[in-house]
């Protein structure tokens, strides 16, 4: 079977917005296998930014769908070490991206994203990128 994949915030944004073909096919691909995974963070940054109880009533049958990915409370702390060791390395990033791109790890989980910052992670870490 394919692999799981956690879908980012600015993924699930274009996603609902359909303004991208072919990151809505992806999407509604991954949706309909059952490989499509959410986890809290993106689930509050989602509800945080809905503009109405329709939006939030799609996002409701969002989460009835998908799969949802665990982060207990070490992956907070190796989430803070992943960005100490970026930093140190010259590359500061927000806690909520270092928490899913290391509850993508934890999971072995690929992240669809479009938001850049993951690429820094991917490329001194062990986080795999949907591409």
């Amino acid at each position: 079977m394919d692999a799981k994949v956690l879908v980012d915030t600015s993924a699930w944004i274009s996603f609902f917005r359909g303004k991208d073909p072919r990151l809505t096919e992806q999407i509604s691909s991954l949706l309909e296998s059952g490989r499509a995974v959410c986890t809290g963070i993106i689930a509050l940054e989602l509800i945080n930014g809905a503009k109405g109880q329709k939006e939030l009533q799609a996002l409701s049958c969002l989460f009835d769908v998908t799969q949802h990915a665990a982060a207990g409370e070490s992956t907070f702390f190796k989430a803070g070490r992943l960005g100490y060791e970026l930093a140190r390395k010259g590359h500061t990033l927000s806690a909520v991206d270092l928490l899913i791109a290391q509850t993508a790890i934890e999971n072995n989980l690929r992240l669809l994203t479009l938001d850049e910052h993951f690429r820094v992670i991917e490329k001194h870490g062990a986080l795999d990128l949907f591409k």
